[in-house]
Protein backbone atom coordinates (compact mmCIF):
# COMPACT_ATOMS: atom_id res chain seq x y z
CA UNK A 1 0.00 0.00 0.00
CA UNK A 2 1.12 3.45 -1.20
CA UNK A 3 0.07 6.94 0.59
CA UNK A 4 0.70 9.64 -1.81
CA UNK A 5 -0.08 13.85 -1.37
CA UNK A 6 -1.99 14.64 -4.75
CA UNK A 7 -4.22 17.62 -5.94
CA UNK A 8 -7.16 15.88 -6.93
CA UNK A 9 -8.59 18.66 -8.35
CA UNK A 10 -6.11 21.74 -9.42
CA UNK A 11 -7.08 25.25 -9.79
CA UNK A 12 -9.77 25.12 -12.61
CA UNK A 13 -13.37 27.27 -13.76
CA UNK A 14 -16.43 25.73 -11.97
CA UNK A 15 -18.84 24.94 -14.83
CA UNK A 16 -22.30 26.08 -14.82
CA UNK A 17 -23.61 22.80 -15.85
CA UNK A 18 -22.70 19.93 -13.62
CA UNK A 19 -19.92 18.48 -14.06
CA UNK A 20 -17.38 15.80 -12.75
CA UNK A 21 -14.36 17.30 -11.85
CA UNK A 22 -12.24 14.79 -10.34
CA UNK A 23 -13.05 10.77 -10.34
CA UNK A 24 -10.92 8.09 -8.23
CA UNK A 25 -9.52 5.80 -10.43
CA UNK A 26 -9.76 1.95 -10.34
CA UNK A 27 -7.28 0.49 -7.16
CA UNK A 28 -7.15 3.69 -5.26
CA UNK A 29 -8.98 5.43 -2.53
CA UNK A 30 -9.00 9.09 -2.00
CA UNK A 31 -9.20 11.13 0.96
CA UNK A 32 -10.21 14.74 0.92
CA UNK A 33 -8.52 17.10 2.93
CA UNK A 34 -8.98 20.46 1.55
CA UNK A 35 -10.92 21.95 -0.91
CA UNK A 36 -11.50 25.63 -2.21
CA UNK A 37 -14.06 27.83 -4.33
CA UNK A 38 -12.73 31.43 -4.97
CA UNK A 39 -15.07 33.86 -6.70
CA UNK A 40 -13.35 35.82 -9.09
CA UNK A 41 -16.30 37.62 -10.75
CA UNK A 42 -18.23 40.98 -9.96
CA UNK A 43 -21.18 39.32 -8.35
CA UNK A 44 -22.17 37.07 -5.66
CA UNK A 45 -22.48 33.17 -7.51
CA UNK A 46 -23.53 30.36 -5.53
CA UNK A 47 -21.98 26.62 -5.49
CA UNK A 48 -23.16 23.26 -5.22
CA UNK A 49 -20.63 20.52 -4.84
CA UNK A 50 -21.50 16.44 -4.74
CA UNK A 51 -19.69 13.39 -3.68
CA UNK A 52 -21.06 11.28 -6.24
CA UNK A 53 -20.81 7.13 -5.85
CA UNK A 54 -19.93 4.74 -8.33
CA UNK A 55 -22.67 4.08 -10.78
CA UNK A 56 -24.81 6.61 -9.86
CA UNK A 57 -25.42 10.58 -10.60
CA UNK A 58 -25.15 14.08 -8.92
CA UNK A 59 -28.95 14.60 -7.37
CA UNK A 60 -30.48 16.11 -3.98
CA UNK A 61 -29.10 12.52 -2.14
CA UNK A 62 -24.87 13.16 -3.29
CA UNK A 63 -24.61 17.08 -2.25
CA UNK A 64 -22.31 18.00 0.48
CA UNK A 65 -22.80 21.81 -0.29
CA UNK A 66 -25.91 22.68 -1.68
CA UNK A 67 -26.07 26.94 -3.04
CA UNK A 68 -23.54 27.94 -1.42
CA UNK A 69 -23.04 31.37 -2.12
CA UNK A 70 -19.67 33.21 -2.47
CA UNK A 71 -18.88 36.89 -2.54
CA UNK A 72 -17.02 38.42 -5.24
CA UNK A 73 -12.84 38.09 -4.07
CA UNK A 74 -14.19 35.96 -1.69
CA UNK A 75 -12.59 32.28 -0.98
CA UNK A 76 -14.53 29.40 0.32
CA UNK A 77 -12.99 26.63 2.33
CA UNK A 78 -15.76 24.05 2.66
CA UNK A 79 -15.62 22.04 5.55
CA UNK A 80 -18.46 19.83 4.28
CA UNK A 81 -15.92 17.54 2.11
CA UNK A 82 -12.89 17.45 4.26
CA UNK A 83 -11.82 14.12 5.25
CA UNK A 84 -14.61 12.30 3.03
CA UNK A 85 -13.05 8.75 1.12
CA UNK A 86 -13.74 8.25 -2.17
CA UNK A 87 -13.70 4.92 -3.06
CA UNK A 88 -12.69 3.72 -7.00
CA UNK A 89 -15.02 5.76 -9.49
CA UNK A 90 -16.82 7.95 -6.83
CA UNK A 91 -16.70 11.63 -7.98
CA UNK A 92 -16.12 15.11 -6.45
CA UNK A 93 -18.91 17.08 -9.00
CA UNK A 94 -19.51 20.76 -8.97
CA UNK A 95 -22.16 23.12 -10.33
CA UNK A 96 -21.75 27.24 -10.15
CA UNK A 97 -24.98 29.09 -10.79
CA UNK A 98 -23.09 31.34 -13.40
CA UNK A 99 -20.24 30.19 -15.52
CA UNK A 100 -16.34 31.81 -15.17
CA UNK A 101 -17.41 33.48 -12.13
CA UNK A 102 -15.56 30.51 -10.23
CA UNK A 103 -12.53 28.66 -9.53
CA UNK A 104 -11.71 25.77 -7.36
CA UNK A 105 -9.01 23.58 -6.30
CA UNK A 106 -8.73 20.49 -4.00
CA UNK A 107 -6.17 18.30 -2.60
CA UNK A 108 -5.99 15.13 -0.84
CA UNK A 109 -4.39 11.68 -0.45
CA UNK A 110 -4.52 8.88 -2.37
CA UNK A 111 -4.39 5.24 -1.04
CA UNK A 112 -3.46 2.50 -3.44
CA UNK A 113 -4.68 -0.44 -2.33
CA UNK A 114 -3.66 -3.95 -2.95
Amino acid sequence: MSVQPVALIPAQAVPSATAALYTAPGGVIARIDSLGVCNVGAVPVSVTLYLVPAGTVAGPGTATTFGQTILPGQTWNSPNEIGRVLQPGDAIVAQASAAGALTISAGGLLVTVS
